[in-house]
């Protein structure tokens, strides 16, 4: 009577296999930047497939020991590089840090005015009169007249008050009176635009060139102290304030 022989068992190679092709995966991405983070969980699984491939193979149940070593090895390459990215993100992170934090403190001292800086001038001027700034720019602001406008767009117990400001370029470039800084203020407190005021859009003054314009504000009803101010830029050095009652 012959023995029977046991048929051959099949090779549990499939660890082994996805471990090798995992970790070349893992290899490949992690030397792109921000896509390489799919590296990671690449990374880990090859690594963790590989030794279970290496172990099967010295225990006689797979034949692909060198396959398995290899995906454990590149995927140990893969999760070294993922490492190094980290640390150089981590570096960039906090050489950044350091800079901002650096500018924030220039900016800080830049913005303390120097002992030696002058102030700015407060400019107190009647209505009539004109201004010119240091840059040839200068406006006077007329006597101030109440508007006879559509009750309607007025809140009521308010008055309309309309101010006519010649401005006069007198630098060697166009100006635009759009950009210019004109508020009000009534018996103290904020004058707001009347909705009949009009903006001025493109009123391009040329050198040596004069330009009339008309704001139109909302004041209280009673008698008070009329300030408008006006300034050629919001960051103008000196501010005129051209006042009177109204």
């Amino acid at each position: 009577m012959s023995a029977v022989v046991p048929p051959p068992t099949t090779p549990k190679n499939g660890l082994g296999t996805a471990g090798f092709v995992l970790g070349l995966l893992a290899l490949l991405f992690s030397f792109i930047p921000i896509i390489g983070l799919i590296a990671w969980p690449l990374g880990i699984l090859g690594l963790v497939f590989g030794v279970i491939g290496i172990i099967r193979a010295r225990n006689g149940l797979a034949n692909n020991q060198g396959m398995a070593i290899t995906g454990t090895v590149l995927a140990g390459i893969g999760l070294v590089i993922c490492f190094a990215w980290v640390g150089l993100f981590g570096s960039a992170v906090n050489e950044a840090a350091k800079q901002s934090e650096s500018a924030g403190v220039a900016a800080q001292q830049d913005a303390v005015p120097a002992a030696d800086d002058p102030a700015p001038e407060v400019i107190e001027l009647g209505f009539g009169q004109t201004h010119t700034w240091r840059g040839g720019e200068s406006v006077q602001v007329a006597e101030p007249k109440e508007h006879q406008g559509n009750p309607y767009l007025h809140d009521s117990g308010s008055r309309a008050v309309a101010v006519d400001l010649t401005i006069t370029n007198g630098t060697t470039d166009e100006i635009n009176p759009m950009f210019w800084n004109i508020t009000a203020t009534h018996g103290g407190r904020p004058a707001q635009f009347s909705l009949e005021d009009r903006s001025f859009v493109n009123a391009e003054v040329q050198p040596g060139g004069t330009l009339t314009i008309t704001r139109i504000f909302d004041v209280a009803p009673e008698q008070g102290d009329l300030r408008i101010s006006v300034a050629p830029s919001h960051y103008a050095a000196d501010t005129a304030y051209f006042h009177g009652d109204f």
